[in-house]
């Protein structure tokens, strides 16, 4: 089928002018023929009006008159004209008075709405012409003409006539000079074609082809010819080529040979790129081992010191603090073994436990850790644990323990006023799972709507402005969801800028195999007993209706005093007394301590027991006795502890003296009086530390060695059943000393001595690194005394080979946020830290602090005379132990800035390190001096 694409140039281009001609010459003669018939009507029109003006005013006599003789004559006149059919003349009422009608035919009439309104109309072969005819401007009559269009329609015919003449002259010219043009236009195409084909047929590619033009035609020739000389070119480099392709390929084989060679080194810097990355990684590890050591040092202290206090008389309060305590330093302890294996942190190994947990235990530690800081800000905090919850379940309680500090803590920190709610409720149960749901509601600044999407990414933070109010770097929540998905659950939050949030997560837990099955014998001793709850918090009188309904107690509940105290009085009044009341102390018009001592005075009130709930720190035990309280507990409570608490107040109240608890001394090992224990240590707080804890558990012939070749001297002139050892220390690390021991028992044939490790540095190969140095165990810091107990006992009493197992790593990191040095911020004594080491170190103590005031001035010495010869290892040495003694002492602000001299110091920063001495030498003469203002007091 042959198609216009198809056709030859000459005919598309022939083709394409004439169309566009015969296109152009159609629209013109079709406007102009339009043009002439609409100007013809006009003409016929202007024609009519002008002989029906001139008749209209002849008439106008007539009109007036009625004149229908006159009339006809005037309308006569009309037979000249061969276009006019009919003519009439009307009266103002629009009745006939003459007509004229050049053939013979019916009357015409017609009707009009307005009869002094011009008409003109074009009906199909007729044109209709009205026409009022006025006198001095009044209406006296009309006229109307019709007439035909055989004028018009001749004009046209004759235009048309023209119109055909002169398209047929355009159509031949066209063809004519479209004829001309294309042979202009096609040849130089054609001409070009045929070369090419003459070209390509015989490979004659040193032709030229001569151009007409410099049109777009030329620069086509222009380029054809441009590529015949390039493929002239090519043939003549190729003929070349080959002439000298011996020549080539020994060129190629040489480039080859280099190439390899290239790449041998290559492989090479890729091996040598191999092993910086290892080593690398064996830095990030040495770091991370420092760190660790860094860390645990202070840790080391706090721990031995919580464990030494436990076997000390407490008091329920206090009992209560130092657990608090004691889990919080070791969930800190957790975490710190948590940041320890790195290599699962890049590869995304974390690993969750299933081990026995108290769900309720955790909920309410974490609870009563973060109650100081809701105090302090004047926040409600309350905590509720269903009553129905499994006592143990399996779980992994440092992942639940850091979840949930996250958002109890986030909750208390962006809440202004209000309260802070935790709820933990039992959502189902079968005979081997639970589905537990954690819940934290604050009243606190909310988040935005458009935060949330985004609210659980890492670095995203509410307000990210850089003058928001609350801190943070944003890592927290995304930890928190990550741990919940780890651990099954998943994490979600409501929310509402100003109005608080509330985040819930949900996990299912597995029920323990240990499961014990509570006693209702306890729960029923309660039973009728009939209590007031009097609190004016919405959420703590929902929190004991649940608690108390479930213990079976029949309690009612009062917002404010005045309503408790009509509820109490209508009671007796009804002889239905209460027998216990729960009160807030804290609550609008008079609180509960003024309500107890309202109760206590009423003689018909005063039997009843009273059990104060005080969200704001405990009562002074003079003040309760004065208001008559049975008890008083600290908000938020913990539910056994609440009903122990209501147990001792309704059934063994007098069974407790003086409320201190009960202390029952554990079956510890009994270990010979003879035993002879070297301890390898350098850090002074450490020595006491250990020593303290040595004579704790019933040894007390300790010898100290500061170093490891001082250790190494001793061991040489006495012998030791047991050497606690150090492992890095100035002169000689515990690691050489061990092994000189151990060659020097090789040589000599001696018995071999067991050597515990004692380290701060607390990742498996650590141990490994012990245990191939010759130490036959290992002890992290900070060393628990019941831990210490037990391998003392393992190593001079059972006498058996030790664990192969290596200890409790972390299974999961814990994100650490770096925060600039604010030591300043920090108290320059840290009384708490130092009131507890008074305490444990008692008649020790003042040897302690003038051991400090000796040594560290000499420190501050070294770390001024290394910084200015540039001896780094002497630099960080010094600092480091400036550090730790100090930290271990309480001596905050002086600690952190060695602590940043120590880390430039190890990155061979020394500039930067230099320009922290000043610094640190006006802090530690501050520090000095108010060493020894409390050394004085503490003495008066």
């Amino acid at each position: 089928m042959i198609t216009f694409k198809n056709l030859p140039i000459k005919k598309k281009l022939r083709y394409a002018m004439l169309i566009t001609a015969y296109s152009v010459l159609l629209v013109t003669l079709s406007v102009q023929t339009v043009s002439e018939y609409m100007h013809s009507r006009s003409l016929l029109v202007s024609k009519l009006e002008t002989l029906v003006e001139v008749i209209g005013a002849n008439a106008q006599a007539a009109l007036m008159f009625e004149d229908t003789i006159a009339a006809e004559q005037l309308l006569n006149g009309f037979s000249s004209t061969n276009e006019i059919e009919a003519a009439y003349l009307l009266n103002p009422s629009g009745e006939r008075v003459a007509d004229y009608h050049r053939e013979k035919k019916q009357p015409w009439a017609f009707t009009l709405q307005e009869l002094n309104q011009p008409v003109t109309l074009f009906s199909k072969a007729k044109l209709h012409l009205y026409r009022p005819i006025n006198l001095d401007g009044q209406f006296i009559g009309a006229i109307y003409i019709q007439s035909n269009l055989s004028e018009l329609y001749l004009h046209l015919t004759h235009i048309l006539f023209l119109v055909m003449i002169a398209a047929l002259i355009s159509i031949v010219l066209a063809a004519m000079l479209s004829a001309r043009l294309q042979k202009l236009l096609a040849r130089p195409i054609t001409e070009l074609a045929d070369t090419i084909s003459e070209i390509t047929e015989y490979q004659q590619y040193d032709r030229q082809v001569q151009k007409y033009d410099n049109d777009e035609i030329g620069q086509l020739y222009d380029c054809f010819n441009n590529m015949l000389m390039q493929i002239k070119e090519r043939d003549d480099r190729l003929q070349q080529h080959r002439e000298n392709l011996e020549a080539t390929v020994t060129s190629r084989t040489n480039e080859l040979k280099m190439a390899n060679r290239g790449l041998k080194e290559n492989l090479t810097e890729l091996n040598e790129a191999k092993e910086a990355a290892l080593d690398a990684v064996k830095a990030k590890s040495s770091f991370l081992a420092n760190m660790s050591h860094e860390i645990r040092t202070p840790m080391n202290g706090v721990l031995g010191m919580l464990d030494l206090m436990k076997d000390t008389p407490l008091t329920k309060t206090q009992n209560d603090f130092l657990n608090t305590a004691y889990s919080s330093a070791d969930s800190l302890l957790s975490i710190i073994n948590d940041i320890l294996d790195f290599s699962k942190i890049e590869a995304g190994k974390m690993t969750i436990e299933a081990v026995d947990i108290s769900v309720r235990d955790v909920v309410e530690d974490v609870c009563t850790l973060l109650a100081g800081t809701a105090r302090e800000k004047g926040l409600e905090l309350s905590c509720y644990t269903d009553v129905d919850l499994p006592a143990t379940l399996k779980g992994d309680s440092v992942r639940l323990r850091q979840v949930l500090t996250n958002l109890i803590g986030n909750a208390i920190k962006f809440t202004i006023k209000g309260e802070v709610s935790v709820k933990v409720n039992l959502i189902k149960r079968s005979q081997t799972s639970a589905q537990i749901e954690f819940s934290v509601e604050d009243t606190g600044i909310g988040i935005a709507e458009h935060i949330l999407p985004t609210l659980f990414n890492e670095f995203t933070q509410a307000d990210g402005s850089t003058t928001r109010k609350f801190g943070g770097t944003g890592l927290g929540l995304t930890i928190s969801r990550q741990l919940v998905e780890l651990m099954g659950g998943n994490i979600r939050v409501i929310s509402a800028e100003g109005l608080g949030s509330t985040f819930t997560f949900t996990l299912e837990m597995a029920i323990s195999q240990n499961q014990c099955r509570q006693k209702s014998q306890t729960l029923h001793a309660l039973d009728g007993i009939k209590a007031l709850v009097v609190d004016d918090n919405h959420t703590n009188r929902e929190i004991l209706r649940h608690y108390l309904t479930a213990w079976g107690l029949d309690h009612n509940e009062a917002s404010t005093a005045k309503d408790a105290l009509q509820l109490l009085r209508k009671a007796h009044n009804n002889n239905q007394p209460y027998e216990l009341v729960f009160l807030d102390m804290n609550m609008p018009d008079m609180d509960g301590l003024e309500l107890s001592k309202v109760i206590e005075d009423d003689s018909d009130l005063q039997s009843i027991r009273r059990i104060m709930l005080s969200s704001t720190g405990f009562i002074p035990q003079e003040q309760q006795q004065a208001a008559g309280l049975s008890a008083c507990l600290s908000k938020p409570f913990r539910q056994s502890r609440l009903l122990d608490t209501t147990m001792q107040v309704m059934h063994y109240a007098s069974q407790q003296p003086d409320g201190l608890t009960e202390q029952h001394e554990p079956e510890t090992a009994v270990f010979s009086e003879s035993i002879q224990i070297l301890l390898v240590e350098d850090n002074m707080v450490n020595q006491k530390v250990a020593t303290s804890m040595l004579k704790k558990i019933g040894l007390s012939h300790i010898h100290l060695a500061e170093d490891g070749r001082e250790a190494l001297d001793m061991s040489r002139h006495q012998t030791y059943d047991l050497v606690l050892m150090d492992c890095q220390m100035p002169e000689m690390s515990g690691y050489e000393a061990t092994g000189l021991i151990r060659q020097r028992e090789r040589e000599q044939q001696l018995p071999r001595i067991p050597i515990i490790a004692m380290t701060a540095n607390a990742m498996a190969e650590d141990r490994e690194k012990c245990l191939a140095a010759g130490m036959d165990d290992y002890l992290s810091k900070p060393v628990k005394i019941d831990h210490l107990r037990e391998r003392l006992a393992h190593w001079l009493i059972h006498d058996t080979p030790p664990q192969t197992a290596t200890p409790k790593a972390a299974e999961t990191p814990r994100a650490i946020a770096s925060k600039p040095d604010q030591s300043k911020q920090h108290p320059l004594i840290d009384q708490s830290v130092f009131n507890a080491l008074q305490e444990l170190m008692e008649e020790e103590f003042p040897v302690l602090i003038n051991s400090y005031l000796e040594d560290a001035p000499k420190l501050m010495a070294d770390i001024k005379f290394s910084s200015k010869d540039a001896d780094r290892e002497v630099l960080v040495r010094a600092a480091h132990t400036l550090k730790s003694s100090s930290n271990n002492l309480g001596a905050t602000q002086l600690a952190m800035i060695a602590a940043d001299i120590e880390k430039e110091g190890k990155a061979s920063q020394l500039a930067e390190a230099s320009a922290l001495i000043a610094s640190l030498e006006s802090t530690l003469d501050e520090t000095l001096q108010s060493l020894i203002i409390k050394t004085k007091q503490s003495k008066n």
